[in-house]
């Protein structure tokens, strides 16, 4: 099952992959799904994602190379046995305590990867939601057996986030200080490709307590937004045929179009689908957010507060 025009999806992957000065890739473009998760701190989210960070671990562990320390943040090869494995630990943390995995197959340890799983929870409420995601390369599903679709489902079936989305991204290293000089590339591919998911999960989860991020090619939503923005039935008539409403236990994934959709702004092409999506579900959208990058503002053009802000409501009015 392939996602886009099978003749698009290399020249796709070519085209937004952006390199270092070195020839590492620090931006690469491929599936992600990221899920928001509520109560991070406590001992069953935990093990709910210790489950499926293992599974992840399991299905890919011959493209993964890294693993960061929960403790340090620092990278290290798996094979050197200095990062402990989720089920070594992550259940047994102790509850109130923040807590943080990834893992990771590029090139070196600060190289962008088509291969990736993390996740983090906070120590505390007020500091936001935890999360949970992973990536996969554009081509993954095009030559084997099963859909992007179902794989989402089974981790959200896992972790019963509070919301989601997964579709075609942006990919960023783990490690954070080699994203920064990158995040002014971030910044125009963010504003020419509205269909692009393009992240901050720590920064998000700050706000989605109070509603969703937004939306993508798969749109997760939690049971309490579901009933927020007026149930199953009133989806199903709001969105109509073009739409895939699949229900589960704790929540509702939505599948917006057959294929995912990039769109490009400065053709004027805009992912439809996406946007009456956007529309649908705009009174549980989050009313405020933090900039995704920090930096200084003499610098390149950056996603500061009002890029940020600009980019989370793009589908308003079009």
């Amino acid at each position: 099952m392939t996602l886009l025009d099978p003749n698009d999806d290399a020249a796709l992957v070519d085209l937004f992959c952006v390199r270092d000065k070195d020839g590492r890739p620090a931006l690469r473009i491929g599936l992600l799904a990221t899920m928001f998760l509520a109560e991070a701190w406590t001992r069953p989210v935990r093990e709910a994602v210790t489950n499926a960070a293992e599974s992840y671990l399991s299905a890919f562990r011959p493209f993964l190379r890294w693993a960061q320390n929960p403790k340090t943040a620092r990278i290290h090869a798996i094979e050197k046995g200095k990062v402990p494995f989720p089920q070594d630990w992550l259940p047994q943390h102790e509850d109130g305590k923040a807590w943080y995995i990834g893992f990771h197959g590029g090139e070196t340890n600060e190289a962008a990867s088509e291969f990736q799983v993390s996740a983090y929870g906070p120590d505390d409420i007020k500091k936001g939601a935890g999360y949970f995601q992973f990536y996969l390369p554009l081509t993954w599903f095009a030559e084997r057996p099963g859909t992007f679709q179902d794989f989402v489902m089974s981790f959200a079936k896992q972790v019963r986030p509070s919301s989601g989305y997964a579709g075609i991204g942006v990919l960023e290293t783990l490690d954070v200080s080699a994203r920064e000089p990158f995040q002014a590339t971030v910044k125009q591919i963010a504003d020419r490709f509205p269909g692009l998911e393009v992240e901050n999960p720590p920064i998000h989860g700050i706000h989605t307590d109070k509603g969703i991020k937004g939306v993508n090619w798969i749109t997760i939503l939690g049971d309490q937004w579901v009933q927020t923005i007026g149930g199953l039935d009133y989806l199903r008539i709001r969105l109509g045929d073009d739409f895939k409403l699949t229900p589960y236990e704790g929540g509702l994934m939505i599948q917006a179009g057959p294929k995912p959709q990039i769109g490009d702004a400065d053709a004027n092409r805009w992912p439809q689908h996406y946007v009456t999506l956007a529309k649908v579900l705009k009174p549980i959208q989050i009313k405020d957010h933090y900039p995704f990058h920090f930096g200084d503002s003499r610098g390149p053009a950056r996603m500061d507060y009002q890029a940020s802000k600009a980019w989370i409501y793009r589908f308003d009015g079009r």
